[in-house]
């Protein structure tokens, strides 16, 4: 009887933890910077995997865009806290190197960069209808028939000239 109860628990705390992942940290666009067809959303509380994160910008993500015929999105992890522009702190051995930021133009503040480690993905919509998403590693497209399919639209073969 004892182990009925302890497999009970268990499945209760599994339950308990997957509504309150899905119920109270569902995704928050927190700032959109960019023109009208090249944005930079960021956000907190990104889902896990692949499909869920397009899932999410399919339900939820593109109704920030004005523009739904073609766009270019890219997708940042953020924690609400924007960085001054400056070189990374190296220790003894002092870095120039600003590259690791992502600023924005359309901010006065000094503190206007995020950390470009934080990227999540990339989302085009073309003129064909097709829609690209590049995550971490993986490409996936969309046909204009709703179809997902995993992988490059397009691919090159390199063949030795003989």
């Amino acid at each position: 009887m004892g182990i009925k109860k302890a497999m009970l628990f268990i499945v209760a705390l599994v339950m308990l933890a997957f509504f309150y992942v899905s119920l109270f940290n569902s995704p928050k666009v927190l700032a959109i910077h960019g023109p009208e067809t090249k944005k930079d959303l960021l956000v907190e509380n990104i889902p896990f995997s692949d499909s869920d994160k397009i899932k999410w910008w399919e339900n939820n993500g593109v109704k920030t865009i004005s523009s739904s015929e073609t766009y270019n999105v890219s997708v940042w992890k953020f924690d609400g806290k924007y960085q001054k522009l400056a070189s990374k702190n190296a220790g003894a051995f002092p870095d120039h190197d600003t590259d690791y930021l992502l600023c924005f133009d359309d901010m006065k503040s000094d503190d206007n960069c995020i950390d470009k480690s934080s990227w999540i993905m990339d989302i085009t919509k073309t003129k064909d209808g097709y829609t690209y998403y590049r995550l971490d590693g993986e490409s996936y497209y969309r046909k204009p028939s709703g179809e997902l399919v995993k992988g490059e639209r397009f691919t090159t073969t390199i063949r030795p000239v003989s």
